[in-house]
């Protein structure tokens, strides 16, 4: 299903709008079997609402609305890719690669160590 081109609209597309800027003429025909570059998809209500610029011709071939229906070429280019999809094998997988760490060997910055300073009341005997 081919959603409608118009921003914020997620209806089914039902026609197809192309442009001819040398002519300043718009065609709202038959959707197309595939999206067009430069063609805009259109859902019934936008089909039925779509303008075009001051001096420019609006041509519509078709007035009732159907979606098409999937076409052969569609249907064949699913069933190979899926087909396709089902030769190729899995990568086999990798064990994890497991990594003890401890304190001291994650650098970082290092500590002072802990020394005993004499009391200087005391004597060192």
């Amino acid at each position: 299903m081919r959603q409608c081109s118009r921003t914020q609209c997620a209806e089914r597309a039902v026609v197809t709008m192309t442009y001819n800027y040398g002519e300043a003429t718009a065609v709202v025909g038959p959707l197309s079997p595939v999206a067009q570059k430069g063609a805009l998809d259109l859902c019934e209500n936008h089909a039925q609402s779509v303008t075009v610029p001051r001096g420019w011709t609006m041509v519509r071939l078709v007035t009732e609305y159907e979606p098409a229906p999937p076409s052969d070429n569609d249907l064949m280019a699913l069933a190979n890719a899926i087909k396709e999809a089902s030769r190729r094998r899995a990568p086999e997988p990798k064990p994890a690669e497991r990594q003890v760490r401890r304190r001291s060997d994650v650098p970082g910055p290092t500590t002072p160590a802990l020394r005993a300073v004499p009391n200087p009341g005391e004597s060192d005997d």
